[in-house]
């Protein structure tokens, strides 16, 4: 296969999923990585070592640029030439020199400055790091069963591959595939993920939004987004349809499972609601939103109190 037929994006994509998902069923023992990270440090020159202040040293080290002209020779003649040669140009390989030595001065400088500024936000946005990894462990507990007629209802007559975008113990997932349909899992935490496996299910142990943005374009019949629909945060949620808009095939059906802004940091989402960053939009939202990446015939359906279902279709191009 020729350079021409390899699409490099794809392919880096393909290969940092396949290390998420083998991270996520545990193949590389706990700190595996980051002891790579510190021997490629320890034995890679500072020009290509991950230690910014090993490598800012070496251009430090590198700034000033030496003035004096090399004019030693084995041959008499050239030698003779080579002295005579800096002595005219020496004054001004001298100026230059102090110009090349000043500007690296500058930028190493602005690196620094920079440096301790970026030091200084990893600081601020540690914090919300933490609270991303704590609540990115806690399980979304729904019941799929409310909403599970709307949303197999909407998928019949789906051409293609389905995806359930964080599919949780497979209650959904399973009852799309006893219809009939190609349907399969993407669920982030291995130990709710293993339920759904338990049941014979197709289930990717891998971030929902990760495994969408990977997926090739236009490769998808069918899209169920549940759970991080309540919890991500709204950039990240926009950005979620804008990958679905990209993933879906024309005619494809996109379908958004939600709980309603009032039942959230409930019952079973009282955890949520205080360590995730995102909350339920209302379902007039989507309605503004969906249009807005080429969806057509938005729909909103009841399912009980506390919950709805959003089906849009991806329009035709």
């Amino acid at each position: 296969m020729t350079d021409d037929h390899v699409d490099i994006h794809k392919l880096a994509a393909e290969i940092e999923a396949e290390v998420r998902a083998r991270r996520a069923a545990g193949e590389y023992p706990p700190g595996f990585e980051r002891e790579l990270d510190r021997m490629f440090d320890r034995f890679a020159p500072p020009e290509v070592s991950n230690d910014f202040e090993a490598a800012l040293e070496r251009s430090e080290d590198l700034v000033i640029v030496d003035p004096v002209i090399p004019v030693a020779s084995r041959s008499p003649v050239l030698g003779a030439v080579k002295r005579v040669m800096s002595k005219l140009l020496g004054w001004y390989h001298v100026w230059l020199a102090q110009q090349i030595s000043a500007l690296a001065t500058a930028i190493n400088t602005a690196l620094r400055l920079l440096g301790g500024r970026v030091v200084d936000l990893e600081h601020v946005t540690g914090d919300i790091a933490r609270a991303r990894g704590v609540g990115a462990r806690i399980p979304a507990r729904r019941d799929d069963g409310a909403w599970q007629t709307s949303v197999t209802n909407a998928l019949q007559g789906c051409a293609g591959r389905i995806a359930v975008v964080e599919c949780g113990d497979g209650v959904l997932l399973d009852a799309l595939v006893s219809t009939g349909l190609d349907a399969y899992g993407v669920e982030p935490r291995a130990s709710v993920a293993d339920a759904a496996l338990a049941r014979g299910l197709e289930v990717r142990i891998d971030d929902g939004a990760a495994h969408l943005h990977a997926v090739g374009a236009a490769a998808l019949g069918g899209l169920v987004l549940r759970g991080l629909v309540e919890r991500a945060p709204l950039g990240e949620l926009l950005l979620l349809v804008d990958a679905a808009a990209a993933k879906l095939v024309p005619g494809g059906r996109l379908v958004v499972c939600s709980l309603r802004r009032e039942s959230w940091g409930r019952d079973a989402t009282a955890a949520e609601a205080d360590l995730v960053a995102g909350r339920p939009l209302h379902p007039d939202t989507w309605n503004a939103v969906l249009p807005e990446q080429g969806f057509v015939d938005i729909q909103v359906h009841a399912a009980g109190a506390d919950a709805y279902v959003v089906t849009a279709t991806r329009a035709d191009e």
